[in-house]
């Protein structure tokens, strides 16, 4: 991703001008590796995030991320201490490091002012969120880094911060014609990887486009460019930062042929990417490209343990089928010791004594072929044909019993393959314990202490969307969720939706007592059906849909499982863009 130093001094551009001299409300820590700041300044109410993930670490303004943490973990308690009611008085970034610096004034147990500074070093699995005094003496870091973690710089409460060694990068806003074709030509290295390897804040991406921009080669070796050619990268390079110096910056989302986001920028790059987006700010831009991913990343963590037995139960299951559906085989066929017996009984003064077969004609046959029936010649024909009926009824009783386990084997598969898709449905820390506790009372986990998440009782747990014509649909996030939605919070007026013969959940569009959707919203619905399923990524997915009062719960059946009757499919083709913009979110009753 393109989160270079470049995007940072946006970044740290609009948070100076929203946040400065605005006053800390209230300090969470949803996870053990972000913070959520309220911050008000001019009678504006904000959120800040912070995140030091390894994988999507970024601070940016937010409307999203919500505090899902009861109990605030060690560090946040800190920042409560030291933060509470302090004022921002500036927001920097050292050079054009990924590193974000908050001075903030605050005042201690005394009542003396004091002054802090909060760091977010954005640096993929090294990224980290440090507290310190004004002169530099650490009090706390999100993560602590040992001198037997690295050799280069200790994070611990007492020690000093300095930032990390950028490895003598030069200064791009500082670039003269002189030494920047100099210093080209010295190099024996691609074009794109001198520019990036050279001058800090940049990226291997803006590199490409710079490149490209200047109409050369990426991959042109430095040393080999012509003096025209030099200079017209010089151009292009100083161009580009006279934009940065100026905040020129323009949010820039990219997508390919398929609408899905690729990568964005703080400038449009178009000659790399075929389509781009917009956006009236950086912070907006970067809640759309990483929350989703972010919230799945989290979600994926937490739930790793679940995934991996769900995939376990599904793998054994698969093998409990393939010996069923061997031994219904096996028993199909045993329909021919049936007529052996028949056969052996009618013409059992026939076979003589001590015989190993008998051929005679089989009258259940419509052209009586000949049939030959292997004996054991110590027992009489009767015998045989007694020792035949007990194969075949053997036989029969293990085809019922087949044929029920077969029954019951699908039925748990359906069940475990709807829990393995509901994981990608999951966004809350109470969604996770809410499927934790499904699972235990289905038999799958082992009881133990689940942290159950309170649910305020005004608020309605599953997805909300509203239709592009005004409806409100909902959308259940597991199998619990799906049983209640269905059979206790809809009415029996309204429609019901779910992908067709495939795991998925079920989803309802509120409707008044003789109301029906319009084309609009049915399809809008059928999508949300096809998305929030196995189909997520098909074309074409056939949605069944029929009123409420048509959908029954099959008694005993598992959580989820339900059975309807009168209705009619519809074929859709889900849309992401279109799902996103009519997502509500969650909502009071």
């Amino acid at each position: 991703m393109a989160l270079d130093g470049i995007v940072v001094s946006h970044i740290v551009s609009e948070l100076q001008e929203a946040l400065i001299g605005g006053r800390i409300d209230k300090i969470y820590q949803p996870e053990k590796d972000e913070l959520l700041l309220s911050v008000r300044n001019q009678k504006e109410a904000l959120k800040l995030f912070l995140t030091a993930g390894s994988n999507y670490p970024r601070i940016h303004l937010t409307t999203r991320v919500k505090n899902t943490s009861n109990t605030p973990p060690m560090f946040c308690m800190l920042l409560r201490k030291h933060l509470s009611s302090g004022r921002i008085m500036n927001v920097s970034q050292p050079g054009f490091e990924r590193i974000v610096q908050l001075d903030i004034e605050a005042t201690n147990e005394l009542g003396d002012r004091e002054n802090k500074r909060l760091i977010i070093e954005m640096m993929g699995r090294h990224s980290n969120i440090i507290l310190t005094k004004a002169d530099g003496t650490i009090i706390d870091s999100i993560k602590h880094i040992s001198a037997l973690q690295s050799s280069m710089r200790e994070l611990l409460p007492g020690k000093p911060y300095f930032h990390p060694n950028n490895q003598t990068k030069l200064d791009p806003s500082a670039l003269t014609k002189e030494s920047f074709i100099d210093h080209l030509n010295s190099l024996e290295v691609p074009l794109f990887k001198a520019l990036y390897t050279t001058y800090q804040g940049l990226s291997p991406m803006v590199s490409h486009a710079l490149c490209h921009a200047a109409g050369m080669k990426d991959e042109t070796l430095c040393n080999l460019l012509s003096s025209e050619e030099s200079l017209k990268l010089y151009k292009v390079m100083k161009n580009f930062m006279d934009g940065v110096k100026k905040h020129e910056f323009v949010p820039t989302l990219f997508l390919d042929e398929t609408d899905h986001s690729v990568d964005f920028y703080s400038f449009p790059l178009s000659e790399s990417f075929p389509k781009s987006e917009t956006y009236p700010s950086l912070s907006e831009l970067l809640e759309h490209f990483y929350y989703d991913q972010s919230t799945r990343s989290v979600v994926s963590q937490k739930t790793a343990d679940i995934k991996k037995l769900l995939l376990n139960f599904i793998e054994r299951n698969v093998r409990k089928k393939a010996i069923q559906e061997k031994a219904i085989e096996s028993s199909e066929d045993a329909e021919i010791y049936k007529i052996y017996g028949e056969l052996l009984t009618a013409y059992s003064f026939q076979v003589p004594a001590g015989a190993k077969s008998f051929e005679t004609a089989n009258y259940y046959s419509e052209n009586y072929e000949m049939i030959e029936i292997p004996l054991d010649p110590q027992l009489t024909a009767i015998e045989n044909a007694q020792k035949y009926f007990k194969h075949y009824n053997k036989a029969k009783r293990t085809l019922v019993a087949a044929h029920e386990q077969l029954e019951h084997i699908n039925e748990e598969l359906d069940y475990l393959n709807s829990v393995l898709v509901s994981l990608d449905f999951l966004q809350t820390q109470a969604d996770i314990d809410g499927l934790r506790l499904e699972l235990i009372e289905m038999g799958y986990l082992k009881k133990r202490k689940v942290a159950k998440t309170k649910v305020p009782k005004n608020v309605i747990p599953y997805m909300h969307f509203e239709s592009s014509e005004g409806h409100t649909i909902y959308v259940g996030k597991n199998n619990y969720q799906n049983d209640e939605l269905t059979m206790k919070f809809a009415k029996t007026t309204d429609m019901w939706l779910h992908i067709k013969d495939g795991p998925g959940s079920h989803v309802i569009i509120k409707l008044n007592p003789g109301e029906a959707p319009n084309d609009v919203t049915l399809i809008e619905a059928a999508m949300l059906a096809a998305y929030f399923s196995k189909a997520k990524f098909s074309s074409n997915v056939a949605i069944d849909y029929t009123y409420r009062k048509n959908v029954k719960k099959v008694p005993n059946a598992k959580p989820g499982m339900v059975i309807y009757t009168n209705f009619n499919t519809v074929y859709v083709t889900p849309d992401e863009k279109l799902i996103k913009s009519l997502e509500k979110g969650i909502q009071g009753k």
